[in-house]
């Protein structure tokens, strides 16, 4: 019955089943898409430029940590407007979308290790491998690629 309500007051489920998103959730997949984009230059080159070149690097890291964390949010807006559920942490939001059918099980358990590069990235920044921590985010972001298609798929396209 509560999340009827929560789906009643963000959003509205159309006569083909798809949902009306809260205009906010919609900025916020663009905004993600954004972060990719700008990302995507840098996991496509070779890792080894990436590392030789501070300024590559620092703004690969940037990019994808702007990136997971807009993700983090979108999932849990996700979760409480669709299921009344607020996640308990950045790498549950993913599992709360396999929950509700957003996201494949096996992906969302696939990304959601992103969510600790993302906390590599800034709480043992010292202790990261940057050649590791590199290969990882270039993982990550092709991931981020297909996560991305898949929101707009269900969400934003149903705006346009």
């Amino acid at each position: 019955m509560v999340a009827a309500s929560a789906r009643q007051e963000n959003g509205r489920v159309g006569p083909n089943g798809i949902i009306s998103m809260n205009p906010e959730i919609i900025r916020k997949i663009k905004l993600l898409q954004d972060y990719f984009n700008d990302l995507a230059p840098y996991a496509a080159m070779d890792t080894g430029e990436i590392l030789e070149n501070k300024e590559k690097l620092a703004a690969m890291e940037r990019y994808f940590l702007l990136m997971a964390d807009e993700a983090f949010d979108v999932n849990a807006a996700l979760a409480y407007q669709l299921g009344n559920k607020i996640p308990e942490s950045n790498k549950s939001t993913f599992y709360e979308l396999a929950d509700l059918k957003v996201l494949d099980r096996d992906f969302a358990e696939k990304i959601a290790d992103s969510a600790k590069t993302r906390n590599q990235l800034t709480h043992d920044y010292d202790k990261v491998q940057d050649r590791i921590m590199v290969d990882d985010m270039k993982k990550f972001a092709e991931m981020y690629k297909e996560y991305i298609k898949i929101l707009i798929g269900k969400f934003v396209a149903a705006k346009v």
